[in-house]
């Protein structure tokens, strides 16, 4: 017997089908930070062995790249879907705007220690070490610290979607939607902060990489908490009429 299973996120309808001055605001905001990626890898090479050596930082600039596009393009999609521009979505967008390019710097040297430590220094393309792991402590901590924030912000611009939604006009199915997205965001909040405890209190030690590695590894389990809580509500959205 087949059944046909419809993702949650299909069931919200566009609201919004211009961008309006203030998603035009974070929309040039965020090209912004990803011009502070490009800024933070250096000078422009003007020989071949420095255009050489500056490909090394491609993939710790593409992982950079490929989350600041996922955290705007989830703004768009909240703005598309719910149309909401009152004071508190204003101010949790800016909000949002904010963090987004504080966090762009410990997110290039985070991503940036990770390609050196793996490749041995090779995939960076300036130099970037630790003087010991106390400092890859803290540099765990502010990351954790911005990406719990910058979670939150999402999971509070649902919540407030959910509180407006007679306004919206939500139907029950995008009304669980809606609590399926602002639980994976809460969930990933939970685990930044989760993330940045273990990096306050985990013993680090050089001879011990397995330790000191544990706060980043955490973040790995969004990928098993998303998939279940957006099937979870998969299931629930297969009960409710008029679901294909």
């Amino acid at each position: 017997m087949k059944s046909t299973r419809l993702d949650p996120t299909d069931v919200l309808r566009i609201r919004r089908h211009q961008p309006t001055r203030l998603e035009g605001f974070i929309d040039a905001s965020f090209a912004f930070v990803v011009t502070l990626l490009v800024i933070s890898i250096g000078h422009t090479p003007s020989t071949v062995p420095e255009m050489l050596h500056a490909l090394r930082g491609i993939p710790a600039f593409a992982l950079c790249f490929f989350l600041v596009v996922r955290l705007w393009k989830a703004h768009r999609d909240w703005s598309r879907y719910y149309d909401l521009e009152d004071r508190t979505s204003i101010s949790l967008s800016l909000a949002l705007v904010f963090l987004v390019m504080v966090f762009v710097h410990p997110l290039r040297l985070l991503f940036a220690l990770l390609f050196s430590w793996v490749s041995a220094g090779y995939l960076v393309d300036q130099p970037v070490g630790l003087q010991n792991v106390e400092e890859l402590r803290w540099a765990f901590e502010v990351y954790g610290i911005g990406f719990a924030a910058i979670a939150g912000l999402f999971a509070l611009l649902y919540r407030h979607a959910l509180r407006r939604s007679g306004d919206i006009g939500l139907d029950a199915r995008e009304l669980l939607a809606t609590r399926m997205h602002m639980a994976i965001w809460s969930s990933m909040a939970g685990l930044a902060a989760l993330s940045t405890l273990s990096a306050a209190v985990l013993p680090f030690h050089a001879n011990q990489p397995f330790v000191f590695t544990l706060p980043g590894l955490l973040y790995s389990l969004t990928g098993i908490l998303a998939p279940q809580i957006r099937r979870h509500c998969t299931q629930r959205l297969a009960l409710l009429p008029n679901a294909t």
